[in-house]
């Protein structure tokens, strides 16, 4: 009997390193300025990622940080220090939006993939009510969500 559970215990372990080794990290950088994007911005400012990777944003210029706008139901939302690196693990399926806060009138936003986008209409609808409120790169969010698949 002691030799099952061993042997139980021991397949658990493997699956749960399995599982651990195949999430990604992706470096997400808050920019003052971009030679592709413009000024503001998260690059890359669309991302297609996996439950379990896990975001990180790093700050190359100062003022910045990054806060959920809208998650996956039952997702938890998030909002980092400014001027401090921050993880955000993706644990739910759907689709993120986010922005900075001091910068998000200006169209620093961003938006994630994770697995299949169930979510997808009300991000489009959350992210057409934050476009209204931009005065600058009013299309961002729209530009980012046409690569949802």
């Amino acid at each position: 009997m002691n030799t099952l559970k061993t042997q139980i215990i021991a397949v658990f372990g493997l699956l749960l390193c399995a599982t651990s080794a195949s999430a990604a990290d992706i470096q997400i950088k808050m920019l003052d300025n971009s030679p592709t994007e413009g000024i503001f911005v998260f690059e890359p400012g669309f991302v297609k990622a996996n439950v379990n990777d896990t975001l990180v944003f790093i700050p190359t210029n100062p003022g910045h940080n990054s806060s959920s706008l809208l998650t996956p139901s039952n997702a938890p939302t998030w909002k980092s220090p400014f001027n401090k690196e921050y993880r955000v693990k993706l644990e739910k399926e759907g689709v993120y939006l986010y922005a900075c806060d001091a910068h998000k009138k200006m169209g620093m936003v961003g938006v994630v993939q994770v697995g299949k986008a169930g979510n997808l209409e009300e991000a489009k609808k959350k992210a057409a009510e934050e476009s209204a409120t931009m005065p600058m790169n009013k299309d961002r969010f729209s530009k980012m969500l046409e690569k949802v698949k």
